[in-house]
C-alpha cells in the first residue's frame, strides 16, 4: 500500500509540473496562424484535459483491485508522459519535436495498457482518450509549424493548403477507424470539438470547410454506433440471469 501511495504522490507531481508549464511557463508559438488550427475558443478543452487527469490521479482506487494493479503498471509511462509534455511546453526546437514524440508514444502505451487490462474501472481510460485525442491533434499541427518556421512553401510538389486538405481527409478516416477498433465513442468527441474549432478559424478554403463538415458527420455517426453498442452491452451485463 505504501509503493502505490508512493507511485500515487510521483504522479500527482507529474502532473503538477504540467499545469505550471503548460498554463504559467508556456508561450505561445508566435507567427502566422495556421489553417491547421482550430479557434481559440477550442482550447476550452484543456480544462477538460486537466480535470480528467487530476480526478484520476487523486482518487480513491483502494474498492478497485484491477485498477491498483494497472497504476503500478503505468505510473513510470504517466510521469515520462507528462515530464514529456510539460517540458515540451517550455523548450524551443529541435527538443521540442522529441520530447513531444517521446510524451506521444509513452501516452499510447498507457492507453494500450489500460485499454487491454481486464476488470478495469471505466474511469481508468476517459482521462487518457481525452488526453491523446488531444495530444494527437498536436501531434497533427507540429509538422506544419515546422514547415512555416522554415519556410516552406510546397513538400512535394503540393502546396500548404493542399496538404491541409490531404490531412484533414486522413485525419478524419484514422479517427473513425481507431473509434471503431477501440470502441472509444469519449475519442471521437473530443475529434468533434477540433473540426469545429476548424470550421471557425477563418483560414480554410471553401472545399476545406466542406470536408470538414462532413468529417464531424462521420466521426459524429462513429461515436453514437459506438456509444449504443457499449450502452447495449452494458445493459445486457447488468440484467439478472434468470
Amino acid at each position: 500500500m505504501q509503493a502505490l501511495t508512493g507511485l500515487r504522490l510521483l504522479n500527482l507531481i507529474s502532473f503538477l509540473f504540467v499545469l505550471l508549464a503548460r498554463v504559467v511557463w508556456y508561450e505561445a508559438p508566435t507567427g502566422e496562424p495556421l489553417a491547421i488550427v482550430p479557434a481559440s475558443f477550442t482550447d476550452a478543452i484543456f480544462g477538460v484535459v486537466y480535470t480528467t487527469l487530476l480526478i484520476w490521479c487523486i482518487r480513491p482506487v483502494q474498492a478497485y483491485p484491477a485498477d491498483r494493479t494497472l497504476i503500478f503498471d503505468i505510473s513510470g509511462w504517466f510521469v515520462l508522459t507528462m515530464l514529456g509534455y510539460g517540458a515540451s511546453s517550455i523548450v524551443g526546437p529541435p527538443w521540442e519535436l522529441v520530447l513531444t514524440t517521446i510524451s506521444f508514444i509513452s501516452l499510447c502505451i498507457i492507453y494500450m495498457k489500460v485499454q487491454h487490462h481486464p476488470n478495469r474501472s471505466p474511469w481508468m481510460r476517459s482521462p487518457f482518450s481525452v488526453f491523446l485525442a488531444w495530444s494527437s491533434i498536436q501531434i497533427l499541427i507540429l509538422p506544419f509549424r515546422i514547415l512555416r518556421d522554415f519556410r516552406f512553401e510546397d513538400l512535394f510538389g503540393l502546396t500548404t493548403s493542399e496538404w491541409v486538405t490531404i490531412m484533414l481527409i486522413l485525419f478524419a478516416c484514422g479517427i473513425v477507424f481507431f473509434i471503431f477498433v477501440h470502441t472509444d465513442w469519449v475519442f471521437g468527441l473530443v475529434m468533434i470539438w477540433y473540426y469545429v474549432g476548424l470550421f471557425f478559424n477563418g483560414r480554410l478554403t471553401d472545399f476545406q470547410q466542406g470536408v470538414t463538415v462532413l468529417s464531424v458527420i462521420a466521426v459524429l455517426v462513429a461515436v453514437i454506433l459506438v456509444f449504443r453498442k457499449r450502452d447495449r452491452l452494458f445493459t445486457e451485463e447488468k440484467r439478472p440471469v434468470s
